[in-house]
């Protein structure tokens, strides 16, 4: 009857362990949904040129109105940026690669 009781104390304890594996799997998953979670509320907050408010809505649309002239630059309050009306110039020329800069 030994090789019985030892053979049912084997399943027990892997039954166990599985139990236990089964717990720290579950609760990665979870730790890393929560950390993506939160790593992407911290990157949407800390990302610059995105504003909810309603004054930064006002404030531009209120800039926007302002300008008299199609040459006229304007400042937006809410940004501190500068619009320009002066063209991008564009080139036909091929490009150059730089490597192994130090």
């Amino acid at each position: 009857m030994e090789t019985k009781d030892t053979t049912q104390d084997r399943v027990r304890a892997r039954d166990a362990a599985m139990r236990l594996l089964n717990r720290l799997t579950t609760g990665a998953a979870l730790s890393a949904l929560i950390g993506v979670g939160l790593f992407g509320a911290v990157s949407a907050y800390t990302i610059p040129g995105t504003k909810t408010s309603s004054t930064a809505t006002a404030s531009t649309s209120a800039t926007s109105s302002s300008s008299t002239s199609s040459t006229s630059t304007s400042t937006d309050a809410s940004s501190g940026l500068q619009s320009s009306t002066t063209p991008v110039a564009s080139s036909s020329s091929s490009g150059v690669a730089v490597s192994g800069g130090s």
